[in-house]
């Protein structure tokens, strides 16, 4: 007779139990492989095909824009709050401010530097002003320390910084604390590690950072950390074949100010710890939106509605590690691929279930397309030489899809390289027309129709 184990099973139905457990998995997988065969067979011709025009509405559609051109970064910013009206129309006196950048790249990846000094100086100057600011990013890397402000907070550039002295995104922290002024950096960490981790995405050696999060997974209810929420009754879904669907469930961060130790909620807004649990503060969180304007092979264009990829976890879905989304796709890849576009769809829906900025500032100081004679193949469009045009523009308003329409066709389709077909807004087979129909779609608002935005 077998001698029992200490939860009192004998040896031989341990080893069975391991059997049936090894089985059930080949099972499983077996049968995501016979899915996948089918799917990929009976995949819908509506899934990558050209989304139809929301008709616009001539009166709620009308928007305006404030663009500024030829001037300084740290000018256009100037011009651009001026014709907006002024920062106090969008920041109060007590807000916590969060100004989101890009800083997944450098150069012309990442948003100019001297244009987020005067941002910051902006809010800092609001009469009366006696909340913070907090610049964030999530660039889905990591340092070997676990800091999340990697990539463009620490690779030098040789554009897009502006301020003498400087040359990076980073430098903006060690100024604003000389100045004891309430500024404070947060890099955002993806809960899940990813697959994806060994690459070295144009930084060998992993100087600055690795990719994927920390693998602590989302946040569990009651605890009190920073990190990402995971909300799997909210999934953003579309049928993709026959027998499967694309879906992403809905992430949004959670971070503390290192400044006032204050709590941001991305979705539910400002708290404070208080005897163990969080308390809501009753002052704004306003958000500022400060991005570039970039041509991109998945979208046809990174600009104002793309930019939440730097907010939403990457690992909560194809390519995570994490199993408790292997049924699911990260953001980046929810059309993937025969419709990378689609990826419009999620992020509108975090738009409209989490929280949309406040304030949209598109920094166009450089920006990166394919050049006439074709992209270079030992370098990437977000920091290559051969691929910066300089455009000395900067684009304002709180309707994203006016700014990335007004981007696209008077900055980026100009440059007539071999990307204008993906930016082509003429075009209906164009990524960047599908994408921001689509996004459209999905948020229920912006203006595509030029005829509609008002430029000030």
């Amino acid at each position: 007779m077998s001698s029992p184990n200490r939860s009192g099973l004998s040896r031989r139905v341990f080893v069975a139990g391991g059997i049936i457990a090894v089985a059930g998995g080949a099972a499983l997988a077996l049968r995501r492989k016979l899915v996948g065969a089918v799917a990929s067979k009976t995949r819908l011709p509506s899934f990558s095909a050209t989304p139809p025009l929301v008709p616009h509405d001539p009166i709620r559609d009308r928007k305006s824009i404030a663009v500024a051109q030829g001037g300084t970064p740290a000018e256009n910013v100037d011009s651009a709050f001026a014709r907006l009206g002024g920062i106090g129309k969008f920041v109060g006196e007590d807000d916590l401010v969060i100004i989101k950048v890009s800083a997944q790249w450098w150069n012309q990846g990442m948003t100019n530097v001297a244009a987020v000094k005067r941002a910051i100086e902006h809010v800092l100057e609001r009469p009366g002003f006696r909340g913070e600011v907090i610049v964030f990013e999530n660039v889905h890397f990591r340092l070997k320390d676990g800091s999340g402000l990697a990539r463009a907070f620490t690779h030098p550039s040789v554009r897009n910084v502006d301020v003498s002295g400087w040359d990076r995104l980073g430098d903006l922290g060690p100024h604003f604390a000389a100045l004891r002024a309430p500024v404070s950096l947060v890099g955002l960490v993806d809960a899940g590690t990813s697959e994806l981790s060994d690459d070295d995405w144009w930084d060998p050696g992993h100087v600055h950072g690795v990719y994927g999060g920390d693998g602590r997974g989302p946040i569990p209810p009651g605890e009190i950390r920073d990190g990402y929420r995971w909300d799997f009754d909210r999934v953003f879904r579309l049928r993709r074949s026959l027998v499967d669907h694309a879906q992403t469930l809905l992430t949004w961060p959670v971070f503390t100010s290192p400044h006032s130790g204050l709590v941001v909620d991305l979705k539910d807004g400002v708290f404070r710890r208080e005897g163990g649990r969080l308390v809501k503060e009753p002052r704004r969180l306003t958000w500022i939106n400060m991005t570039t304007a970039n041509e991109h092979g998945s979208t046809g264009f990174t600009g104002a509605c793309k930019s939440a990829m730097g907010v939403v976890d990457m690992s909560a879905g194809r390519l995570g590690s994490d199993p408790r989304v292997r049924a699911y796709r990260s953001t980046h890849y929810f059309g993937s691929p025969d419709a990378s576009w689609r990826m419009a769809g999620p992020l509108a829906w975090f738009a409209r279930e989490v929280r949309a900025p406040d304030l949209y500032l598109t920094v166009a100081e450089w920006v990166a397309a394919t050049p006439p004679g074709g992209e270079p193949k030992d370098d990437d469009l977000r920091h290559s030489e051969a691929s910066a045009f300089r455009k000395r523009t900067v684009v304002a308003g709180v309707d994203p899809v006016a700014i990335d329409s007004w981007c696209v066709r008077n900055l980026l389709m100009p440059i007539g390289g071999p990307g204008k077909a993906v930016l082509d807004l003429d075009d209906e087979n164009s990524k960047f027309l599908k994408f921001l129909r689509y996004y459209r779609q999905v948020y229920g608002s912006g203006t595509m129709d030029p005829s509609l935005v008002d430029v000030v």
